[in-house]
């Protein structure tokens, strides 16, 4: 069984592994900047085409966000789109590895630890951020003594319980897909295999970007959710 970081290049002269995971994450990142470059090149004023995707996919999140953050959404939009994009097709890529169009790539790149936690990193780095920004550097501080000063350990641990719920949330669900997918196709490698994929591959896969952004929004929200009054 692949375990995932293969490497497959190494810079030359630095020693650098260049490895399925990077290499996926770039083919994830390939695909949303162009889609985002070609879809806004010639934005018109009734939208057609990629225009049209790119407006619906905005408007879908700004509306997702509001719903939980309220006004307070417009500025975690941008960040909490990146992440619904990057999390959907890198998750999603495994239906192309069915299909054998990767050439051996190994996808989803969220199957190893290190993008998981890098997400999630990145998110409690937004949700401090957003702390900080509605309370100010004291008063972010004095909140984390509230509602009663020694439960100030617990308020604390907080910000190294949600990093590690959701990378290991995410992890855990794509590598138990992956798994699972390995077993259908050494048992039953004909037909099966591909109806299996459209559930781990697609639906889980979109699934589990959707969970990761659901609590990344429900994390900020407990920031600045009072932040209009």
């Amino acid at each position: 069984m692949d375990d995932g970081i293969r490497v497959m290049w190494n810079i030359p002269f630095l020693d650098i592994p260049i490895t399925n995971v990077v290499v996926m994450s770039w083919i994830a990142m390939a695909v949303i900047i162009a889609w985002a470059v070609i879809s806004t090149r010639k934005m018109k004023l009734v939208p057609v085409g990629l225009q049209n995707t790119a407006e619906i996919v905005v408007e879908a999140l700004t509306n997702f966000a509001e719903d939980i953050m309220g006004h307070a959404a417009k500025k975690f939009v941008p960040y909490l789109g990146t992440i619904a994009l990057f999390l959907a097709i890198s998750n999603t890529l495994g239906a192309l590895f069915m299909s054998g169009l990767t050439g051996g790539l190994v996808a989803p790149t969220t199957r190893g630890l290190a993008i998981p936690a890098a997400l999630a990193i990145m998110t409690i780095l937004v949700v401090i951020g957003a702390g900080i920004q509605k309370k100010g550097v004291i008063g972010f501080i004095k909140s984390l003594f509230q509602p009663i000063f020694f439960l100030f350990p617990f308020n604390l641990l907080e910000f190294f319980i949600k990093p590690l719920s959701l990378s290991m949330r995410l992890y855990g669900n794509i590598f138990g897909a992956y798994i699972l997918m390995e077993m259908i196709i050494h048992a039953v490698p004909v037909v099966l295999p591909s109806i299996a994929c459209l559930y781990f591959d697609l639906f889980d896969g979109l699934l589990q970007a959707f969970v990761f952004v659901l609590l990344t929004s429900l994390y900020i929200s407990e920031e600045v959710e009072d932040k209009e009054e």
